[in-house]
């Protein structure tokens, strides 16, 4: 990915965060001159979808970023979130998504977490001492995590 696309996307994700959406569209529109089909761009896509209450959108731009890359695991993340947040019925779809997003990388806090709200949404002791387990994971990887990733 150039660097260009990964300013662009970085810049809509500032603009999400700021909920400033038509800047962070602009963004997205630039991005896509560049590079359409990439993985990261419809992932923020989805981002932005989310931001505006459109999950059912949200999750079908993760689908599409994962349709484009399998592995990226943002996507998985972020749709298993949205799945979640979505239909209760979903929890193994969801599931399914978060443990392969922690199959390619094991050090990711969000997946972490996630996995953690999905086992203690299942209310048994069992559930109840895996989601601590998630969320003890969670925590110590988001304390060590640099502030920016290394690129």
């Amino acid at each position: 990915m150039c660097l260009e696309l990964e300013v662009w996307h970085d810049l809509a994700s500032v603009y999400i965060g700021l909920s400033r959406q038509r800047d962070a569209e602009i963004c997205l529109s630039k991005s896509r001159d560049i590079s359409p089909y990439s993985a990261a761009r419809f992932h923020i896509t989805g981002l932005l979808h989310e931001a505006k209450g459109l999950h059912k959108e949200a999750l079908k731009a993760f689908e599409n970023a994962l349709d484009i890359d399998p592995t990226h695991v943002p996507s998985l993340v972020s749709a298993a979130v949205v799945l979640r947040r979505l239909d209760n019925q979903s929890n193994e779809v969801a599931r399914s998504f978060l443990m392969g997003a922690l199959r390619l990388d094991r050090m990711n806090p969000s997946a972490w977490y996630n996995l953690g709200l999905l086992y203690k949404s299942q209310g048994t002791a069992s559930s109840s001492l895996e989601a601590a387990e998630c969320f003890q994971a969670a925590t110590i990887l988001q304390e060590t995590a640099p502030v920016e990733p290394f690129r």
